[in-house]
């Protein structure tokens, strides 16, 4: 293939010799002389084969998807999904490769990037990740029952790539009892949501993966902005809480059910290697999409809805769900593939509609100038 050929001349100091057939070539315009030399006289170079993608260093593969990755944490099921089912060759030289899934053990420390969350509060130290996990106390410990540890080789991980699917699978444990305890404070008159609660959860169950839907289709912040029972205050406290400190995002959706939809919701790589085969699905959200701003704007929020725009919240987002009336809390408003600002002035006609009066709905009128402007 001459697209591949490096052609080498016998030449003195660089220059042709004096008696160079090509020299008179040259001179006496005989191009089929020279190229008949130059292809007498040439030398054969073979191409480098390219580098495989999978030879190169664990460090260079992991930096390469943590830009394919929406957050840290989905780096590992990145790798699972794009580069593992290119071929079964890669297959096994990937789950071999122990440096890069320790690296990504390390990843789910965090659910979030540092350099695009300006928080102003140092991120966990990656080494932390494998001793918060494996090294948590249990009852026994903390009782001073100290129990022999295990033994059987067949209750541990084997291989790197096992290593991983466990701690990932410990992560969406801990996201699904976490958010369970949360939806119970934020929904219970008895035991309301408050900042310190929230802290407390945060802090018991970390690290967990803040951005991530559970099976249930929920997220933290969607649960946070519905909490019933609080004042709005501190449901502003906890979501400052968990997107100034935790890196939640206001653009990350729900999974709500129950509205005549069997749509699903495009995953934040939900599937995942969460069992026990990597790529394999672990949860699929089913239902319409809902926004933390569209539940702030329905409920008339207006220091919430001023603080998510302020994060970053896009106006331009629809949401559906059904909220309570004021008015009427026995009546519901159902809104369906709807802006933040077109269930505000929804929310407020059937207020005015049920009796209320112009200047009792101060919240919605403030919340419909927010997002107007």
């Amino acid at each position: 293939d001459t697209r591949h050929m490096t052609t080498v001349m016998t030449t003195t100091n660089g220059l042709p010799t004096a008696n160079d057939p090509t020299q008179h070539a040259t001179l006496t315009g005989d191009p089929p002389l020279a190229q008949t030399f130059l292809i007498a006289n040439a030398t054969t170079i073979p191409a480098p084969s390219p580098m495989n993608l999978v030879e190169l260093p664990d460090e260079i593969i992991h930096s390469i998807f943590s830009y394919v990755a929406n957050s840290p944490s989905l780096i590992g099921p990145c790798i699972c999904h794009i580069l593992r089912p290119l071929s079964k060759q890669w297959q096994q030289e990937i789950d071999a490769k122990r440096g890069l899934w320790d690296l990504a053990i390390h990843d789910l420390s965090c659910d979030y990037y540092e350099s695009n969350h300006n928080s102003g509060t140092e991120s966990a130290q990656p080494n932390s990740v494998v001793a918060s996990i494996t090294d948590r106390p249990t009852k026994r410990a903390r009782t001073g029952q100290i129990s022999p540890p295990r033994r059987s080789s067949r209750l541990r991980p084997a291989t790197s790539k096992e290593r991983y699917i466990h701690h990932y699978n410990l992560l969406l444990s801990r996201n699904e009892s976490a958010l369970l305890e949360l939806q119970e404070r934020a929904h219970s008159s008895n035991k309301t949501l408050s900042l310190s609660i929230l802290k407390r959860l945060v802090k018991e169950y970390y690290p967990i993966a803040i951005n991530r839907r559970v099976r249930t289709g929920g997220t933290f912040l969607v649960e946070v902005v519905r909490a019933r029972y609080v004042k709005e205050t501190v449901i502003l406290k906890c979501i400052k809480l968990l997107i100034g400190e935790n890196g939640a995002d206001p653009n990350v959706p729900s999974a709500e059910e129950g509205l005549d939809s069997t749509t699903k919701i495009a995953p934040v790589y939900e599937t995942s290697a969460a069992s026990g085969e990597v790529g394999t699905c672990l949860s699929s959200s089913t239902g319409r999409e809902l926004y933390p701003l569209v539940i702030a704007a329905a409920r008339g929020m207006a220091t919430v809805v001023k603080y998510l725009l302020s994060v970053g919240a896009n106006i331009n987002l629809r949401g559906s769900s059904r909220f309570r009336l004021y008015s009427n809390p026995r009546k519901s408003v159902k809104g369906v593939d709807l802006t933040a600002l077109e269930f505000a002035i929804k929310m407020r006609d059937n207020e005015l509609e049920n009796g209320v009066r112009e200047e009792d709905l101060k919240g919605l009128n403030r919340v419909i100038s927010l997002l107007e402007h």
